[in-house]
């Protein structure tokens, strides 16, 4: 697949997942209407919509209807977005800009940020759960996606990599002990954001895969594949942020690039590129959007 296909199929799908998401807010109400103005411009600001595509590149491999992996790849863009919002807060991150905007708090506040996220997450189960969604996906594959999503999100998914991330960045910051518990290191930084990053790229691909009918062989090559692409792209993004002449707020804490140096993040991010793509080999010629998608966010500067 050559960069411009790769790029126009990008572009196609990503503003996909745009009208998807604006469909599944929530409608407004008055009484509650900062939440809402708080939820959507956390979810539909700038973003690059990698968790969802992944999700539809996966499930491109198994022919699965955009009825049915639209919203629950919808749905994952919306924890993201929530964690996001809870990652910024003073109290977490304290990053007063995401983006290049005023970061959620800093912009409506930190009560209706709060909400925001949490509103968020309550749509996204409903969403995984079927709410509203006609397109016949069984109860059984709902819950493998909700029950996947769940430990994604949980203290052995994201939760546990945000605190294990303040532990390193912010000591005491979430207990008196929190100091002693870590030190900076490779199997740290690996354990933070493969849960941190990771977790949600892996979910997005078991996704894809439950939709699809895969074979549990599959599934577990799948999930090596997004494994290795989430923390790849946790690398990128250090790298990126070493390098830029005005690196984002509340994002140079402790990373590859740091421990490592510039060289070594880029051969540890080649590497996990590497062994991302090895995880396709049994799919053949069916894994070429994968393959491509993952040389993309290899060589990607921004």
């Amino acid at each position: 697949m050559t960069r411009p296909d790769l790029e126009a199929w990008l572009d196609a799908r990503r503003l996909e997942v745009e009208q998807t998401l604006a469909k599944l807010l929530p409608a407004r109400s008055e009484l509650a209407l900062p939440v809402h103005l708080a939820m959507e411009e956390a979810l539909l600001g700038p973003g690059k919509r990698m968790r969802p595509l992944l999700c539809l590149a996966v499930g491109e491999i198994y022919r699965v209807d955009d009825a049915r992996i639209l919203p629950p790849a919808a749905a994952i863009e919306m924890v993201h977005a929530a964690s996001l919002v809870l990652d910024d807060l003073p109290c977490m991150d304290d990053a007063p800009v995401r983006r290049g905007r005023p970061a959620t708090h800093v912009a409506h506040g930190e009560a209706a940020a709060i909400l925001a996220a949490f509103a968020l997450l309550n749509r996204a189960f409903g969403i995984l759960a079927g709410e509203g969604d006609r397109s016949g996906t069984s109860e059984r594959i709902r819950m493998l996606i909700a029950r996947g999503a769940a430990v994604a999100i949980g203290t052995d998914g994201l939760i546990g990599g945000q605190c294990a991330d303040l532990a390193l960045s912010r000591p005491g910051s979430i207990g008196a002990k929190d100091a002693a518990m870590i030190g900076a290191d490779l199997d740290t930084l690996e354990f933070i954001h493969s849960r941190k990053t990771g977790s949600l790229f892996v979910a997005c691909a078991e996704i894809g895969a439950h939709l699809g009918g895969a074979t549990a062989d599959e599934i577990e090559a799948l999930r090596a594949y997004a494994r290795n692409l989430g923390l790849a792209f946790q690398i990128i993004d250090d790298l990126i942020d070493a390098t830029d002449d005005a690196p984002a707020a509340g994002e140079q804490r402790g990373s590859f690039v740091t421990l490592s140096g510039v060289e070594g993040a880029r051969t540890l991010a080649t590497e996990l590129t590497g062994s991302a793509l090895q995880a396709l080999v049994p799919f053949g010629r069916r894994g070429d959007r994968l393959r491509a998608l993952a040389e993309h966010l290899a060589s990607r500067n921004r």
